[in-house]
């Protein structure tokens, strides 16, 4: 048995968003990195685990992903290398159906 892992808490912070459809008919993904706990609190190897699992309801097809990194405070700020670290270790499956990708 493989047990699935709560993510409630975090996905109470409203961090990843599903937010309809763009013109192609793509899913459209928003993670808002403003609502990012505080980074003393926050463990990246877990909100990984989230917003892998909640992509894997739309990877499997064409999907566009929009990530704000405006907002941020110096409590939550996570630093660039931290984004293009995500990029790295998500697995191709993640990235064979993202058209578009706009960090904002």
């Amino acid at each position: 048995d493989v047990s699935i892992e709560d993510f409630s808490d975090l996905a109470e912070h409203g961090i990843v968003d599903v937010v309809g459809d763009d013109k192609g008919g793509r899913k459209i993904i928003v993670v808002s990195a403003c609502k990012l706990p505080a980074s003393k609190d926050f463990d990246n190897q877990r909100f990984l685990r989230y917003l892998m699992a909640t992509l894997d309801q739309y990877v499997d097809m064409d999907y566009s992903l929009v990530y704000f990194h405006h907002g941020l405070t110096s409590k939550n700020k996570p630093p660039l290398s931290w984004l293009w670290g995500l990029y790295k270790v998500v697995d191709r499956r993640y990235k064979k159906n993202l058209k578009t990708c706009f960090i904002v």
